[in-house]
């Protein structure tokens, strides 16, 4: 059997994202090439084009133009994530795109329109769909391990005064673009049906920008399960990362093991109400259930990650599983909370 040929990928942007993920990603992999780079710091772009003997250029513009590639990574600022990407699909290109993907609704179908008008893909950087613990609470979800799911709450907390760009409403900035995106598609994932109902609110603690530090989200999905979002970079006592409210049980994760509490439905007789006053007055009743308990990984049925999705797509039959639609969906959830928050205006 022939062996396939390598997906040439140029990576625009080599900063945290663009080299600590992508280029580190994909360096060894041999279903990719990565044949052209470019970064505004000409030191990096020298730096990495040395490292793996590859084109470097000195802007996208330039890239586009001449790169020996089919694929391009787009890891530049937030704000460029929607224009750059959509000159990688007239390019002929297909986009590998980083979230946020836009900040605002139109901008991100101007995007998908442009996919559907090259013929090109437009694949969104959503890695948090790949994670073992992502995938182990849908898992959990989906088998009813607990019973209904009626919630699920997400926390990410620490304390610490960011100054980079991402504190910058200019570049998109804030925790809720950036880090809550991944867990806002997490999240639409858990709940299993459209968004509804939204709180939101963002406040800005001890970042030295302009964007927010503190995000709670509710979000509330026609089938009324509710997912509760707290990422804070204002909070010094840490929660479980995952706690999962079922009809027979509870899990709590710190996102490598898991706690399961449930019990079995059967092994219990159906409770029916006394309205009589109660001997002396007591509260509660003889009700006993069977607890059972369990600790086991934070690990969900595997599913490859993010680039295996992608080498899938381009050289075999797999179908996208982050779909653009769905990246959609995320900026418009993020989008309407913004607008309940008031913190933007």
């Amino acid at each position: 059997m022939a062996k396939k040929r390598p997906i040439k990928v140029a990576v625009i942007g080599l900063g945290r994202s663009g080299y600590s993920i992508h280029v580190a990603r994909l360096r060894n992999d041999e279903r990719f090439a990565i044949t052209a780079v470019t970064d505004w710091i000409p030191e990096r772009r020298d730096e990495v084009a040395a490292e793996l003997g590859c084109v470097a250029y000195p802007d996208h513009e330039a890239l586009l133009k001449a790169a020996d590639a089919e694929v391009c990574v787009v890891a530049t600022y937030s704000d460029t994530h929607a224009p750059v990407s959509k000159d990688v699909l007239r390019s002929g290109r297909h986009a590998v795109c980083e979230k946020p993907i836009a900040d605002s609704v139109p901008a991100a179908r101007s995007m998908l329109a442009t996919a559907e008008k090259t013929g090109q893909k437009l694949l969104v950087h959503h890695n948090c769909r790949f994670r073992p613990d992502t995938l182990h609470i849908l898992d959990v979800i989906k088998k009813k391990r607990i019973g209904e799911v009626f919630e699920i709450r997400m926390r990410a907390l620490g304390f610490s005064r960011r100054n980079d760009w991402q504190t910058l409403q200019k570049h998109d900035g804030g925790v809720f673009n950036n880090t809550c995106s991944h867990f806002i598609d997490a999240g639409l994932q858990f709940l299993g049906s459209p968004v509804t109902d939204i709180f939101c609110d963002l406040k800005l603690i001890a970042a030295a920008g302009d964007a927010e530090d503190h995000v709670k989200v509710l979000l509330k999905s026609e089938n009324g399960r509710v997912y509760d979002m707290e990422v804070s970079s204002a909070c010094k006592v840490s929660e479980p990362k995952w706690t999962v409210l079922g009809s027979r049980g509870t899990l709590v994760s710190d996102g490598t093991t898991s706690k399961i509490e449930w019990f079995d439905r059967k092994a219990v007789k159906k409770l029916k109400v006394v309205e009589t006053p109660p001997p002396g007055r007591s509260y509660g009743n003889d009700d006993v259930l069977p607890w059972q308990s369990e600790e086991v990984p934070s690990v969900g049925p595997s599913i490859g990650d993010f680039y295996d999705n992608v080498a899938g797509v381009l050289r075999g039959k797999a179908k996208l599983i982050v779909s653009p639609e769905e990246a959609l969906e995320v900026v418009r959830v993020t989008q309407a909370a913004k607008r309940k928050s008031g913190f933007y205006g």
